[in-house]
């Protein structure tokens, strides 16, 4: 954004807001935020984008807008059902539960997926 022109304070000032939401996104909290869902992704939306079913987590991409998914029909808060619970790789039972592990899993995938295989077998 720097290289388009982008002042340094509003470059500052986007990956700070998107900083905080992304943690209270990622919070795992019970929050809920009727009618600003169909404005800002926050975690009552965001944990169904990570269900184990790939049905119900194939929705809900924005990052801190909810506009898109709106606009390409990819939202998804049914209204009969809480989000889920059990969230994550279902295929991939071996990959890492901690911050400091997930970030090195690219380096370690090849391990992640033999220990997932073994694991399913």
């Amino acid at each position: 954004l720097l290289a388009v022109g982008c002042p340094f304070e509003v470059l500052f000032l986007f990956l700070l807001v998107s900083g905080v939401h992304g943690f209270f996104q990622h919070a795992n909290l019970p929050l809920r935020c009727g009618p600003l869902n169909y404005f800002f992704s926050m975690a009552e939306l965001h944990r169904w984008h990570h269900s184990k079913n790939i049905e119900e987590a194939n929705h809900n991409y924005g990052q801190n807008v909810i506009i898109w998914d709106l606009i390409f029909g990819t939202f998804y808060l049914p209204k009969d059902r809480e989000p889920p619970v059990d969230i994550g790789l279902p295929d991939l039972p071996a990959f890492p539960d901690t911050f400091w592990h997930q970030l090195a899993s690219p380096f370690t995938w090849r391990r992640i997926k033999r220990e997932s295989r073994a694991s399913s077998s």
